[in-house]
């Protein structure tokens, strides 16, 4: 694994499910909210901007919640990484490293 990307996202709760639910096509912030709890989809937001995976025009600045009309989206970072961590490799990887430091 070149970089620890996907382990730095794993680390964050609801990050790999808000990647894998924009894998789908961009949401507008409230449709998120619905599925996220804010509690979860705001640091899941931060985390993965600034993994350099995420794009919201409208967004500005990550420390506060962008407007429920953003629309949100993945870069072709955040596409690249969702793949890498539907590979189960991956996965056992990052756990591994985890367990062995």
């Amino acid at each position: 694994m070149a970089d620890d990307r996907p382990a730095r996202v794993i680390s964050c709760p609801g990050a790999v499910e808000l990647l894998d639910e924009l894998m789908t096509g961009p949401r507008r912030f409230s449709e998120l909210h619905t599925t996220f709890p804010r509690r979860v989809l705001v640091p899941a937001l931060r985390a993965l901007a600034a993994e350099g995976a995420l794009l919201c025009p409208q967004a500005g600045s990550w420390d506060s919640c962008p407007r429920g009309d953003a629309l949100i989206d993945l870069t072709d970072t955040g596409r690249q990484l969702a793949v890498e961590l539907s590979d189960l490799d991956v996965w056992v990887a990052v756990y591994d490293r985890y367990l062995n430091g």
